[in-house]
């Protein structure tokens, strides 16, 4: 059982948020939060130090106010009190030196509640430091109707404590049952003096259940306590006593996450005289943790040597040696694990040394091997790129070769067109020219010289001439049949040409429709389509003014336009 700590003023400190919940979610998460609890022990242990560095500093505040409330008996009073409490369990020496001097100050003032309460005070550091018969026999000497409320409970809560203390300390059974009914008798002075569901009257209910060993039902008085407010020093008491009541109805996680909190609470405030870490440290020796064991259970004996209690230091001894023996023996397991792992180390060395030496005496011959290949590789590389400085002429040439071809299948290809129509048109013309002759021939033998009249009036040109330029649109499409399309690509919408229905070509699109054919001569396309070289001239540059391209590229764009539509690939347009 853990020992009483109280005092009165200070409330539960969150220390390190600790993720305490709420009893009902410890139970469900009490398995996930020992490890988390584990690890803020750790940090708290490891940052001892300077937790106690914060308690001496606040111990040096309460001792500066003593120094400036000495001339008042009722200040200094007070400030021994204060001193008292900050000592008390942290240096057993030290509280026992300020609760006299506090008792001697209610002497001088003559305040039997201050004399009373001094001795509860005195009792309880007697008590605490292993001094059983005086800490009782100075209990025995309260006088309890001097007492507030709030003192008769610690008086009675600390003969209760102090009995059964002194019953797990005696281990004649008689005896041990003697104190323990005593105690359990002071607990049911609680339970009869204050409200039912208050601090006080759970608290009695809560110790006399776990002394009579009813476990199960001692759970909820406890569980209870843990939602009402209370001091850094209760908490952690019913922390310990409810992981005590866990373990005992076999529930170790929950036990053990409790007693976590009350070890943590414990070393946050630096409270020496306590047995939540020697507790812990039994349990996980008893788990198999020796590691944790070990530490825990040294931290508990810097804390008891710290602190000065006689019975502590029996209490641990009993504990230690084990630990000890344990801590060795895994020592020596250690020892004897490394012993074979150097061992196969050096095994291991011993063979990469072989190989190594094997892999660089092989590693030489690569390199050597590794060295030809690279030198015929350059020679490759030199007569690689000699090959693709040849390829690329090549390429060069087929592309030229393919242009060429590609337009000498063109020129063919108008050729063919245009000479079959040549020949048509020409054999056309013959026709007309003897059906012309034949009628001249008749006019002449008959004399019918008005005759003559009629067949000039026939002649006409302009048709002939359109006929021309229908013809001449038919082949021309029929070679290049996306002609229009493509040109129109080289003007905005608002200047496409728009072909007059009826019609296939109008006279700017038969200007580059010869262009194209290769005649690009003023004169030869004016002769052809029978304007003046100025309007072929004013015609040429007005729809080049008028396009998207310079004026210099618009001849190569229409040089471009193909025979068929994507007859070679776009490289070569």
């Amino acid at each position: 059982m853990r020992r009483f700590l109280r005092n009165g003023g200070l409330t539960i400190c969150m220390l390190f948020t600790l993720a305490f919940q709420p009893v009902f979610c410890v139970r469900a998460e009490a398995s996930t939060q020992v490890d988390s609890l584990k690890k803020v022990l750790g940090t708290v242990l490891v940052n001892k130090e300077n937790l106690d560095k914060k308690k001496w500093a606040s111990i040096t505040l309460l001792q500066k106010q003593l120094k400036n409330n000495f001339n008042s008996i009722d200040s200094r009073y007070q400030s021994y009190l204060n001193l008292f409490n900050a000592y008390k369990s942290f240096i057993h020496d030290s509280a026992y030196v300020y609760c006299k001097k506090a008792g001697d100050c209610a002497y001088l003032l003559k305040d039997d509640n201050k004399i009373s309460y001094a001795k509860v005070n005195l009792g309880f550091v007697l008590v605490s430091s292993g001094m059983f018969k005086e800490g009782i026999d100075t209990l025995q000497t309260v006088q309890t109707r001097f007492l507030n409320a709030r003192q008769k409970f610690e008086y009675y809560f600390l003969m209760a404590r102090s009995n059964f203390d002194l019953a797990d300390y005696n281990k004649i059974d008689y005896y041990s049952k003697l104190y323990t009914q005593r105690g359990l008798t002071f607990c049911d002075s609680i339970v009869a003096r204050y409200p039912k569901g208050s601090y006080e009257s759970l608290s009695g209910i809560g110790l006399k259940l776990l002394r009579s060993k009813h476990y199960r039902a001692a759970i909820q008085p406890y569980e209870q306590l843990l939602k009402q407010k209370s001091t850094f020093q209760d908490s952690a008491i019913n922390y310990s006593c409810l992981s005590y009541l866990y373990f005992s109805v076999n529930q170790p996680e929950l036990g053990l996450s409790y007693l976590l909190k009350s070890s943590i609470i414990d070393n946050v405030h630096s409270t020496k005289e306590s047995l939540a870490l020697v507790n812990l440290a039994k349990y996980l020796y008893q788990k198999g943790e020796i590691k944790e064991a070990f530490t825990y259970i040294h931290s508990a004996i810097e804390d008891n040597n710290f602190y000065g209690a006689k019975q502590r230091k029996v209490e641990i001894s009993n504990i230690l040696p084990i630990i000890e023996r344990e801590k060795v023996n895994d020592i020596e397991k250690q020892k004897q694990s490394l012993l074979i792992y150097a061992s196969i180390i050096t095994s291991l060395i011993v063979l990469t040394i072989y190989f190594a030496s094997t892999t660089f005496r092989q590693l030489k011959k690569l390199r050597i091997a590794d060295q030809l290949i690279v030198n015929q590789n350059e020679d490759l590389n030199k007569a690689n790129a000699k090959l693709m400085k040849i390829n690329t002429s090549l390429d060069v040439a087929n592309q030229s070769l393919t242009l060429t071809n590609r337009k000498l299948d063109e020129v063919n290809m108008i050729k063919e067109e245009y000479i079959g129509h040549f020949f048509n048109v020409n054999a056309d013309y013959i026709e007309k020219l003897d059906r012309l002759k034949r009628s001249l021939e008749k006019i002449v033998n008959h004399k019918q010289y008005d005759e003559l009249q009629v067949i000039v009036n026939r002649l006409n040109t302009n048709f002939e001439r359109e006929s021309f330029y229908q013809s001449f649109d038919e082949v021309f499409l029929n070679i290049f049949p996306d002609f229009i399309e493509e040109f129109n690509k080289l003007f905005d919408d608002e200047h496409k040409t728009q072909i007059v229905p009826g019609h296939l070509l109008n006279n700017e699109l038969r200007i580059f429709a010869l262009i194209r054919l290769g005649i690009d001569e003023n004169e030869t396309i004016a002769k052809i389509l029978n304007y003046s070289v100025n309007t072929i001239y004013t015609y040429k540059t007005k729809v080049k003014n008028r396009s998207l391209v310079a004026n210099d590229c618009f001849k190569k764009k229409i040089m471009n336009i193909r025979t068929v539509k994507n007859e070679l690939p776009a490289t070569f347009s």
